[in-house]
């Protein structure tokens, strides 16, 4: 395996960082420190811990914009819906500090989401309206606003995604536990597609 850049290296330790500590609490002493370099060698690459959030958190927005796009383009407005909120699931789970940079963006009302981010997320947004609109045209979907599905989908993955300590915590307190039996995020995906869809047909 070729040895990572140093842009590379700072990329990769920046994002457990961020994803760890979210923005305000990470400090560029500690990832320069992990990356074994000096703190002006990540200046040479990102002006300020802004630059490098942005580079971290627009690049995943990126990749999911684009793979959502690919994976949405034939197929009637069901299967493209069903194949939108796996993607976005199966992103998660291969991308788990992005998981929770989002989770922690979307707790914290995007109080620190760069702008650059917005235009990708508006892309997958604008997807789902396609499909949307498509599902009413083939008079199998009803009229839905296409924000509050997006949320639906966003938040609840991304929650469900992130919460696993709180979760086991609970569950370990519960008296009867075999009414809540642990759950694979894979199969939450599952199911939410499908309650999804149920809820939007005619």
């Amino acid at each position: 395996m070729a040895k990572k850049s140093k842009k590379e290296l700072i990329l990769t330790t920046a994002i457990t960082n961020f994803s760890k500590y979210g923005y305000e609490n990470t400090n560029l002493d500690l990832i320069a420190k992990e990356c074994d370099i000096t703190k002006p060698a990540i200046y040479y690459h990102y002006k300020d811990k802004a630059a490098l959030y942005e580079a971290v958190v627009c690049s995943q927005f990126s990749k999911l914009a684009q793979i959502i796009e690919k994976n949405t383009l034939e197929g009637d407005a069901k299967d493209k819906l069903y194949n939108y909120i796996n993607t976005f699931g199966s992103f998660l789970i291969s991308n788990p500090t992005f998981s929770s940079i989002f989770a922690r963006e979307i707790a914290s009302t995007a109080a620190t989401l760069p702008d650059k981010c917005a235009v990708f997320l508006s892309r997958t947004l604008a997807r789902l309206i396609l499909i949307l609109e498509q599902g009413e045209d083939e008079k199998v979907f009803e009229k839905e606003n296409p924000f509050m599905i997006q949320m639906m989908i966003v938040s609840t993955l991304t929650s469900y995604n992130t919460t696993k300590p709180l979760r086991e915590r609970i569950f370990s307190v519960l008296e009867d536990k075999s009414k809540l039996p642990e759950i694979e995020f894979e199969n939450i995906v599952e199911s939410l597609s499908k309650k999804i869809i149920k809820g939007l047909l005619c």
